[in-house]
């Protein structure tokens, strides 16, 4: 039986099926005519998340400390002012927190999971002109409404991302890695293609720096964060003007901390 993509409508025929999380039977569709693959009717989200962060997520921590490096890294080397920041789909907060110890003013948003390192810095709904998206888009179901909803409420002009991209040319078989069955978490696969199709439904342009790393933006992105590195490195060493172009801001760490003190007090006084 033929189902329609989530993302074009088009009617998909079924890859296959399989057994996630142990006892729930799951059909994977293909969408050729972008390169996507989805799960119909993945009936068991509730139980996949009874815990936001899944065992099998070991690499963590590892996972934050490079993002925040990738991150501050475009937004340094691109000149991009970030007046404020948002991490769509936050997790613990791991991410916000190692960006604001770096200058950067990020807020945490995440429905599913509990903000237990970034507490008291929960996005509101003002705009943040750069938002995150790490191991979120292959969780929804729809992640292209997902993408212009945020838009439409943050009205961010780029969203930096992580993407596991499978090669239209040879369609993953079911050994591989990133299907994740035991966790039932893992519902949509990309190409790069499918990348390049959502960002042109929410008016932007798919950039990509390299491995799992990309970015959506309306702005025309620099990829060569390692060149200019090096070419910095070797030119400018010593150099006080470069490195203050290239240095993060002042670390909002101590203010952070004072800030949660006063609300604590004013919570005491109460």
């Amino acid at each position: 039986m033929q189902k329609k993509s989530p993302l074009t409508g088009v009617d998909c025929e079924k890859l296959f099926s399989h057994e996630v999380l142990g006892k729930y039977n799951a059909n994977y569709y293909y969408d050729e005519s972008i390169g996507y693959i989805f799960i119909d009717q993945p009936y068991w989200l509730e139980e996949a998340y009874s815990s936001a962060i899944t065992i099998t997520d070991t690499g963590i921590l590892a996972r934050n400390n490079a993002n925040v490096t990738r991150v501050s890294n475009a937004i340094l080397f691109n000149s991009i002012d970030v007046k404020k920041g948002i991490d769509l789909g936050g997790g613990y907060g791991l991410f916000v927190r190692g960006m604001r110890d770096k200058g950067f003013n990020f807020f945490w948003e995440d429905k599913y999971a509990e903000n237990l390192v970034a507490r008291g810095f929960e996005a509101d709904d003002d705009i943040h002109e750069v938002a995150v998206a790490f191991e979120v888009l292959e969780h929804l179901g729809n992640p292209l409404e997902f993408l212009q909803a945020a838009k439409l409420k943050y009205n961010f002009h780029t969203c930096f991302f992580t993407a596991t991209c499978f090669d239209m040319n040879g369609l993953p078989d079911e050994k591989w890695w990133y299907w994740v069955f035991e966790t039932g978490q893992h519902i949509s696969f990309f190409s790069k293609t499918a990348l390049e199709y959502m960002a042109s439904q929410i008016d932007m342009k798919l950039t990509h720096f390299g491995g799992e790393f990309f970015a959506f933006s309306t702005l025309s992105l620099d990829t060569k964060l390692k060149r200019k590195n090096s070419w910095f490195s070797k030119f400018f060493q010593g150099s006080n003007k470069y490195k203050r172009e290239l240095e993060c801001p002042k670390s909002l760490t101590k203010s952070d901390f004072d800030i949660m003190k006063k609300k604590l007090r004013k919570c005491n006084s109460v």
